[in-house]
């Protein structure tokens, strides 16, 4: 995209304006180019400089463009801006040179010395001398006025260029160009004051901009109505009348888009009921909860809850508040309308946006929003309480009407919950709690009352809670407000608490968490059909101490949360004692596990537990087919798409309607710039506007008024510069009817912008289509929080996986059947008396010979074959890992020990297995009894040594001697 902009220098600054022109990708990269060239030539703009900010000007076709990417001075001697501020036009011939972005042009009226419109005095003009477009903004910006300062003229300015200005642009647009308000640009000024304040007031100017033929219309009515002051009766309103006639009808409710929300037509709520965005969202609310009831009188459980959701904004209430708040015309729709599109809808729907809105446009339908017909209350899942009374309150009952009378179809399909008595204080409560209700989605059963239990009061009998009537009616009486009506109360829980008054023996469990079984807490003494369905299996528990012996299956969290010292804790010792306390007594040195992949734990899992993958690591998803992977894809489908469409007029034939039209137009008599020619337009007048008797002296300044009279009474010829929009602006001033047509085509895809702006434009006219960068994103996001691994990643630990079980050691050991992984020991160090523990990453027993192994992921690509074993042997020492096979052998009891090392780099993974000798474990053995022995100690006398406790003397090594004898030698 290529940008121009215009650097103005400041009137008091002795320099001259910029041009300059580039290409950049997008609008903030050409905003922020710009300014990099500003400073790159060591040019200050804004307030205290010599130059104004850049202002971002349409691209000039000449052919002496500067290059690219220069500030050019002279460029403003040649042309000058359009009355659009943003076309660039050349300076006509004898004109002088402009620096200004636009001039405010005027003739004299005649030879007396009086100050032309614009010749301000010490910075200051007066209401005579402002021009028409400068009376507009400065009653729109001021009210009235009878002089503008300086700094006034300069903000006046500002907003006459601001494009981004939709509302003061298009009453400039109407007030200068319309046929039919030509009396306005010669009317008083207090006359103009009124009419901008009387705009204001019938479209506030935080709300959203009229169009250009609302304004016409409205301005047309305004000035043919009576003045206030106005003594004659000529029938027509007075100018208030009008505005607040227009006032009444502009003051629409809007959607949260701006759109006009509706709410004119009758529907099935009641009359006394005001319906606004705030009621949509809790019917909205109230649909989304899974139980059947009449939607006409809502119970107080579920409207309380629902005013929970929206308190909490949960989903998917909130992201279907969110669609619906935007839909134009939506307070129209019915209650039952809006019950049925959410309880209809598939439950995961809310996770697509765009499958959502498709969803939204295909089945919010309605013919007879009064009236729902049977087949949508069903849908709605309407279930009336034909025996329920309001609440006793004065106010109106949720905004409920009416049901049609066409409902009885619906009542036979779903019956009132009820409880039986079975006498001798006996009751079947299947009613309450059985299957029987009934759900218009395929979801299966949903126990009622689960949403709003714990939204009520209960007493508690006998250990048991019971939901009572009382506290539920109080609760329902105490949210009652003007805004929103107190809802009915629940018959189910009316018939219940009666039951309960008169037998205390009977109770049932409310649980406000997550549905339990109907049978679960009720007495022995009543009655049930039902069958009991199996308990859950409980989840394993594990204790908080660890007495010495063997566990399998110990989560790692658990494990490295227990008791007693590991051969991790160990190797922190020999770090330092003051390190150990840090980390695990003190434990002000904190180690989060990172979710950043570590290959050695996915070699781990696939290795020795590869059913437990998904549960600790997230693989990166694959690319489906037909997925818009880069930007070329969507740019390649977005000009397919743009292709098909219907050509629209560009702006070259625009210009061409617009010149054709002007042809027509009665030239403007020119005023002439002596004398001699004012003499001789004055002759080309009308009989009729030569106004000058005879006799009388013609000077120039009354022949001139003679002309301007004239003119005044042509009509004025359309703008034919722009961009396409101010065009087509124009162009709905003589030709509405072309300009709606050409508003119906639809608009081409922009094929500009970020990637992000390229999805959103593709998914406006394909809602379902797949952006590997979504997926990507949805995946990284994280919500299991687990490690995520990337494919390449996964394919390198498949084939260490392989070249592991391939080995015939590793393999057999790997595939052993009686092979044990992660299996957790907790013993008693013999001579220190403390706690230990150790997991070895796999064990095996064979004839009675206990035999582990732990698993190692290293890196040793660039090291010579045979210096290989000289460099395991010292990974094993540097890393401890002797040690830690010591630890495993005393506690754990194993007769063997070996280190499976696998190479990790890609697609160089060898293997090698290696035995711990009886030498290498007794020093790895007397090496973490030493550092056990001190960790006692530390314990003992609570003190924890650092690293280094004396001040020593460095002293040369046998290498460094030498050297020192070589070098003195020389």
């Amino acid at each position: 995209m290529e940008f121009a902009y215009l650097i103005k220098a400041k009137a008091k600054a002795d320099a001259k304006s910029l041009f300059c022109w580039f290409s950049a990708k997008s609008e903030s990269r050409g905003n922020r180019e710009i300014l990099n060239i500003l400073e790159d030539a060591e040019i200050e703009t804004g307030r205290g400089a010599d130059y104004q900010l850049p202002v971002r000007t349409n691209l000039p076709v000449f052919d002496d463009l500067p290059e690219e990417g220069v500030l050019d001075d002279t460029w403003c001697d040649r042309y000058e801006l359009a009355d659009d501020g943003r076309t660039w036009q050349k300076i006509a011939a004898g004109a002088p040179n402009s620096v200004n972005i636009q001039d405010d042009h005027a003739s004299t009226a005649g030879t007396q010395p009086t100050a032309a419109p614009g010749d301000a005095v010490g910075g200051t003009i007066t209401i005579d001398q402002t021009t028409f477009n400068q009376r507009v903004i400065g009653a729109w910006l001021y009210g009235s006025f009878t002089k503008l300062f300086s700094g006034q003229q300069h903000e006046i300015r500002e907003l006459q260029h601001d494009m981004d200005a939709t509302y003061i642009q298009n009453a400039l647009l109407a007030l200068n160009n319309a046929k039919e308000l030509l009396q306005v640009q010669h009317c008083f000024p207090e006359t103009l004051f009124d009419l901008i304040d009387a705009i204001k007031s019938v479209w506030p100017v935080d709300g959203a901009a009229p169009d250009v033929g609302s304004i016409v219309t409205f301005s047309k009515e305004w000035l043919n109505a009576r003045h206030p002051q106005s003594g004659i009766d000529n029938g027509r309103p007075y100018r208030d009348e009008v505005t607040e006639k227009w006032a009444k009808k502009s003051a629409i409710k809007r959607t949260d888009a701006g759109t006009n929300a509706g709410g004119g037509n009758k529907t099935d709520r009641s009359s006394e009921y005001e319906h606004t965005l705030d009621t949509l969202d809790k019917e909205i609310a109230m649909a989304t909860l899974p139980m059947d009831f009449d939607i006409y009188e809502i119970p107080g459980p579920i409207y309380r809850r629902a005013k929970e959701i929206i308190a909490n904004k949960e989903e998917p209430f909130k992201t279907w508040s969110q669609k619906l708040r935007n839909m134009p015309g939506i307070l129209d729709f019915s209650r039952a309308a809006i019950f049925a599109l959410i309880r209809n809808a598939n439950p995961d729907i809310t996770q697509m946006p765009g499958s959502l809105q498709t969803y939204i446009n295909a089945n919010l339908t309605e013919s007879n929003h009064a009236g729902p017909s049977p087949e949508l209350l069903a849908l709605a899942r309407h279930l009336p309480a034909e025996n329920t009374k309001p609440l006793a309150t004065n106010e109106p009952s949720n905004g409920a009407a009416i049901p049609p009378k066409n409902t009885e179809s619906v009542t036979t399909e779903r019956q009132q919950p009820e409880m039986k008595n079975l006498g001798d204080g006996m009751f079947s409560i299947d009613g309450l709690v059985g299957d029987t209700q009934q759900t218009a989605s395929n979801e299966g059963e949903k126990p009622e009352n689960s949403a709003e239990a714990g939204n009520v009061q209960v007493e508690t009998n006998d250990g048991l809670q019971v939901e009572t009537d009382a506290a539920v009616q109080k609760n329902e009486i105490a949210d009652a407000d003007n805004q929103d009506p107190a809802p009915a109360s629940n018959p189910i829980a009316e018939a219940f608490s009666k039951a309960v008054a008169e037998h205390p023996n009977l109770s049932t469990l409310v649980n406000d968490d997550e549905p339990q079984n109907a049978q679960q807490n009720i007495p022995e003494n009543i009655p049930l059909e039902t069958e009991t369905p199996a308990p859950d299996t409980e989840k394993q528990s594990w204790p908080e101490y660890f007495e010495p012996g063997r566990y399998e299956g110990v989560p790692n969290e658990v494990y490295h949360a227990a008791n007693g010292i590991s051969s991790t804790q160990v190797k922190d010792a020999r770090i330092s004692l003051m390190y150990f306390n840090a980390r695990h007594v003190a434990k002000t040195i904190e180690k989060e596990r990172s979710k950043v992949l570590d290959m050695g734990n996915l070699v781990h899992a696939l290795a020795l537990e590869p059913e437990k993958l998904d549960d600790e690591f997230s693989v990166e998803p694959e690319i489906p087919a037909g997925a818009f992977t880069t930007t070329a894809t969507i740019r390649a489908f977005i000009d397919e798409h743009n292709t098909n469409l219907p050509p629209q007029l560009n702006a070259d034939e625009i210009k061409a309607l617009l010149e054709a039209y002007n042809v027509t137009m009665p030239a403007q008599v020119p005023l002439g710039a002596s004398a001699d020619e004012t003499g001789q337009s004055y002759m080309m007048l009308p009989p009729e506007y030569q106004r000058i008797d005879e006799g009388q002296k013609q000077t120039a300044a009354a022949m001139k008024a003679c002309i301007k009279e004239y003119n005044s009474t042509l009509p004025a010829q359309v703008k034919t510069s722009g961009s396409r929009d101010a065009l087509l602006e124009q162009l709905a001033v003589i030709n509405p009817d072309l300009v709606a047509q050409e508003s119906q085509k639809p608009a081409p895809l922009k094929v500009s912008g970020t990637k992000a702006d390229l999805i959103q434009t593709v998914k406006a006219v394909k809602p379902d289509a797949v952006f590997a960068d979504e997926l990507l994103d949805a995946w990284r996001d994280n919500p299991g929080n687990k490690i995520l691994v990337t494919r390449q990643q996964l394919e390198t630990a498949l084939a260490i996986q392989e070249a592991l079980l391939a080995h015939p050691t590793s393999g057999m050991l790997l595939r052993h059947p009686s092979r044990a992984v992660e299996v957790s020991y907790f013993g008693m160090d013999e001579e220190t008396g403390l706690e230990v523990r150790v997991r070895p990453d796999l064990e095996i027993e064979i004839d009675g010979l206990r035999i582990a192994a732990d698993l190692k992921t290293i890196s040793m690509w660039n090291v010579k074959r045979d210096a290989l074993r000289a460099k395991l042997h010292r990974e094993i020492i540097e890393r401890d890992y002797h040690l830690s096979a010591a630890m495993y052998c005393d506690v754990a009891t194993l007769d063997q020990f070996f280190w499976i090392f696998v190479n990790k780099d890609e697609g160089y993974h060898w293997i090698a297995v290696i035995e711990a000798s009886t030498d290498i474990l007794d020093l790895g053995r007397l090496e973490y009894q030493k550092t056990m022995r001190e960790i006692a100690e530390s314990y003992d006398t609570d003190t924890w040594p650092a690293p280094v406790t004396e001040d020593y003397t460095d002293e040369l090594n046998d290498f460094d001697l030498r050297r020192l004898e070589a070098l003195r030698g020389q």
